[in-house]
């Protein structure tokens, strides 16, 4: 018999008030009505006659007692691992006199049945969990391990509820889902980091269950709806092999780009992505002094990219960017391609779900006509000299993903579908034919639709739209690398210079949370080896391109700007 004084009502549903269970921080917002607050508000919303209710993680038995009190569900089924919470559970549903519609099992949902799994108890029941790595524990209790598919095949729940503290990842891979209709699911990415947040999404998607537009970008609550399935988007990869896949099976994507003395880091960045799936790269160039349209030259002879100089020169234009992405869209390979995007040679697009490759994010967020990869800012990480070397070695620490309000503003660069939706290219984002009602994305596969509400937006609050997808932003590079940036001058926009203003908005080290795809990792070593490594002429090139880096750096060191410039930087923005 549990042993209790008085009972808590919340939110419409009385629950008995155990203090050495509920304990002063859940006892605040349960009786403020805010425990569980969005689960619940999902799950009224949510529920339909009919209903079978599969709830993994009952808690206290909120969310499955309010389930069983709509007289319209068929059938409400809770799985509680903690046997601790059984009998507070039972007297629950006594309580609000559900005992009849609601089923209570102990055991833990996993991937295959067993006889028994260890359970780690915490002080806190809601940080029990599987695993014992994140957090001290009390004691172990041996608990009865539940296959997944059996409880899925037994149920048939069309509304799944899920908050197991992390067990969540890899357990919805394989198992038919197929009678879901909605998913009510708090992730843990502080247990298994965003990728494996990208993989849960991505698992869903697969079953045809994707983000809600209703979810909120930063909350660990998310809901998933079933979709129909969406009629394949014709691409010209899908007309010539007659793939269901929305993005045909070989799809075509183009990067264009402006560089300009760059040599250095040219060979990284084209790796990168090749390993990504990028097909096609133009990349337009203006006044090298380094040899960086020698480097893009080679690399065009072995059948690496297109090397173009920009037509702004010929045309007697400043503006170097808008006028290359607006002769890319008039080149014959334009017309070969499905995708686009516009991005520098500082940026490095990291995808989370899968292998990395950009089919595995196309799989994950499902078709779009438009997706914006929000930026993380990697600074300086405290590195006064320019060394050649991979970035993602060299500046590991970045912009945080969950900033405050006020510094969550973000830029963006845009994957775009090429179709007569796309009005014109332009560099963060695409103009779109708002009549055609494309369909836009974020990093977290969200609908976005500020970029189409607002022509003159390039960024927006990237808070929880990175769960798919960053963009890694290389922007600084090592002090002195910022030196050579700063003297070049702008490739977008000629006289523009490089300010002390942008040296301290994007110097941000504070996060090492975009850690580099290793799937990816390997393949990028993989592409540089085979394609460039071997090749005596590009890796000479190259290498010259690394000491006139050096020795500009060692000529500019002692002019005043330089002086005055390190001497602020060291004072003001260092750290």
């Amino acid at each position: 018999m549990l042993d209790y004084d008085s009972v808590i009502e919340t939110q419409g549903v009385q629950i008995p008030f155990v203090p050495r269970i509920i304990t002063p921080k859940i006892e605040r917002p349960m009786r403020n009505n805010r425990y569980e607050g969005g689960e619940v508000a999902s799950l009224r919303r949510l529920l339909k006659p009919g209903d079978r209710v599969l709830e993994l993680g009952a808690g206290v038995g909120l969310c499955s007692t309010i389930a069983a009190q709509n007289p319209d569900v068929d059938r409400v089924v809770a799985i509680e691992a903690n046997p601790d919470m059984i009998p507070l559970i039972q007297e629950t549903y006594r309580l609000n006199d559900v005992c009849e519609q609601a089923e209570l099992r102990n055991g833990v949902a996993t991937v295959r049945s067993g006889a028994e799994i260890p359970f780690y108890i915490r002080q806190d029941f809601w940080g029990s969990s599987m695993e014992a790595e994140s957090r001290p524990f009390a004691r172990v209790e041996q608990v009865p391990a539940l296959a997944i598919d059996d409880l899925l095949a037994e149920v048939r729940p069309t509304v799944l509820v899920c908050d197991i503290e992390g067990g969540e990842l890899g357990l919805f891979d394989d198992a038919d889902l197929s009678s879901v209709r909605n998913a009510i699911l708090e992730l843990h990415p502080k247990v298994y980091g965003r990728a494996g947040s990208a993989r849960i999404v991505a698992a869903l998607a697969r079953k045809g269950l994707y983000l809600s537009p209703e979810n909120k970008p930063d909350s660990s609550v998310q809901i998933f709806e079933r979709r129909p399935p969406p009629q394949p988007i014709r691409t010209r990869s899908a007309l010539k092999t007659g793939s269901d896949r929305w993005y045909g099976d070989e799809p075509r994507t183009l990067i264009t780009t402006c560089m300009k003395d760059e040599g250095p880091f040219i060979l990284e960045w084209v790796a990168w992505h090749k390993a990504l799936g990028i097909t096609d790269l133009v990349v337009f160039t203006n006044d090298c002094s380094d040899g960086t349209d020698l480097i893009l030259n080679r690399l065009q002879q072995i059948g690496v990219l297109t090397h173009l100089p920009n037509p702004a020169v010929v045309a007697g234009q400043t503006v170097f960017q808008p006028i290359a992405l607006a002769y890319t869209q008039l080149m014959p390979i334009f017309s070969d391609v499905d995708f686009v995007i516009s991005m520098d040679v500082d940026e490095f697009v990291n995808i989370r779900a899968g292998d990395g490759r950009l089919t595995d994010l196309f799989d994950a967020a499902g078709p779009f006509d438009a997706l914006s990869i929000f930026e993380l800012n990697h600074g300086c990480n405290g590195q006064v000299k320019f060394e050649p070397g991979l970035m993602r070695d060299q500046f590991p620490g970045h912009s945080t993903e969950t900033p405050g309000k006020w510094r969550a503003h973000r830029g963006a660069k845009t994957i775009t579908r090429i179709s007569s939706k796309l009005v014109k290219l332009r560099n963060h984002r695409p103009d779109m034919d708002a009549g055609a009602n494309p369909v836009w994305l974020d990093g977290s596969a969200q609908p976005f639709d500020e970029f189409q509400s607002d022509s003159s937006l390039n960024g927006a609050d990237a808070r929880g739209r990175y769960n798919l997808v960053v963009l890694d932003h290389y922007a600084l590079r090592s002090m002195e690398s910022y030196f050579m940036k700063m003297l070049r001058g702008d490739v977008v926009v000629a006289g523009k210079r490089v300010s002390l203003r942008y040296w301290r908005l994007r110097n941000k080290s504070e996060a090492r949370t975009s850690t580099p795809n290793p799937a990816l990792v390997a393949a990028a070593n993989a592409f540089h080896e085979t394609h460039f490594a071997g090749d005596p002429e590009l890796m000479a090139l190259h290498d010259q391109s690394c000491r006139w880096h050096s020795e500009q750096i060692e000529r500019i060191s002692e002019q005043q700007e330089i002086k005055d410039r390190r001497d602020w930087i060291m004072e003001n923005a260092w750290t």
